[in-house]
């Protein structure tokens, strides 16, 4: 087999896909996700396990109304979901549809705010500033992770 330049390496790791080894149950659900994303992108799920099944049922409701729907993204960021996707539904004869996967994903979004990141608790959840980053944690997670 002959040895794989940079670019190859790099294209391979990119288009790989990966899945988060704390995926357990969720890992399935997490492979059809990073199979939506685009050659190119990197198939990647940058939030903590706590959010797995919240993202899963997303996805699922989203395909119910575009089937060929692409992630973009699927991350965290100040403390909430971040999930970032394409259609090729046209906005304007498929407004509707657009419309009720915008809505979708921005339920979700703001419903990760009421869900612990880490452990997937929705008890005692509240956003918590860290170092530079705003978490979404429960006490107990709380707890655990200022004290690392």
């Amino acid at each position: 087999m002959p040895e794989q330049t940079p670019r190859e390496l790099t294209d391979r790791l990119i288009n790989s896909l990966h899945v988060p080894k704390d995926a357990g149950e969720n890992a399935d659900g997490l492979r059809r996700i990073l199979m939506r994303i685009p050659d190119g992108w990197g198939r990647w799920i940058g939030h903590r396990k706590g959010w797995y099944p919240l993202v899963i049922r997303l996805d699922e409701t989203l395909a119910a109304v575009d089937p060929n729907y692409e992630v973009d993204q699927v991350k965290e960021k100040y403390g909430a979901l971040r999930f970032y996707f394409s259609s090729e539904i046209d906005r304007e004869d498929g407004r509707q549809q657009w419309q009720q996967m915008e809505t979708l994903v921005e339920a979700a979004e703001s419903e990760s705010t009421k869900i612990c990141e880490e452990c997937g608790s929705r008890t005692d959840v509240r956003q918590r500033k860290f170092s530079y980053r705003i978490e979404t944690l429960c006490e107990l997670c709380a707890a655990t992770y200022s004290s690392d």
